[in-house]
């Protein structure tokens, strides 16, 4: 029998079809990671109907049919139909869809060492920010300088896996675009090489 789960095990399960640089594997991952955040958008929708969608609290009927069937459907103006304290989870969930939207597909191949050792540098120094900075939700945090002055930032969230065990993953941004982490450190080795060369 199918188990219906919480708002955040559904938003949390969305999270888990990433891989640990934030990209995809496969297409297949991404439907799954919409799947979930639609499954986290249906609980969110239901709760809020059974809170405002009354007419005793002088909501109106066709009001009812105006909230979205899908999140994807979702715009600025459908938030009245929600609860101001569900505000913030819509929000979530609405902006996540669309970073997934933009998150690459990348199948893993063979890793180049000095990448590889790069990546390595990278997640343990922003895990380290983390924890020194006690980052928030969604926070983004300067990291740039690991990066040889490319303009990269990155925004850590908190994951809790189907086993119950809690962990940051990070989306990596350069110049503002979601950007791969391996592609990031890829072009860094790159660019250190030529520096070298040219020296």
């Amino acid at each position: 029998m199918y188990k219906k789960l919480t708002f955040e095990e559904y938003v949390n399960n969305s999270y888990n079809e990433l891989q640990d640089d934030g990209t995809f594997t496969a297409k297949a991952h991404q439907k799954r990671a919409f799947e979930n955040l639609n499954h986290a958008y249906d609980v969110l929708r239901d709760t809020n109907n059974k809170d405002k969608m009354s007419v005793a609290k002088g909501f109106a009927r066709n009001a009812w049919y105006e909230i979205p069937f899908y999140i994807h459907e979702v715009r600025e103006k459908h938030f009245k139909f929600f609860e101001e304290q569900y505000h913030e989870k819509l929000r979530m969930i609405v902006d996540l869809r669309a970073t997934f939207k933009e998150t690459p597909v990348v199948k893993p191949e063979p890793k180049n060492d000095r990448v590889s050792k790069k990546q390595t540098q990278v997640t343990e120094a922003v895990f380290d920010m983390i924890q020194r900075h006690e980052a928030r939700y969604y926070e983004v945090i300067e990291i740039g300088r690991l990066f040889g002055g490319l303009n990269v930032t990155v925004t850590p969230h908190q994951v809790t896996n189907q086993y119950r065990t809690t962990f940051t993953r990070c989306f990596y941004f350069l110049d503002g675009k979601l950007t791969a982490l391996a592609i990031i450190c890829a072009a860094l080795e790159k660019l250190e090489a030529e520096k070298e060369e040219t020296a």
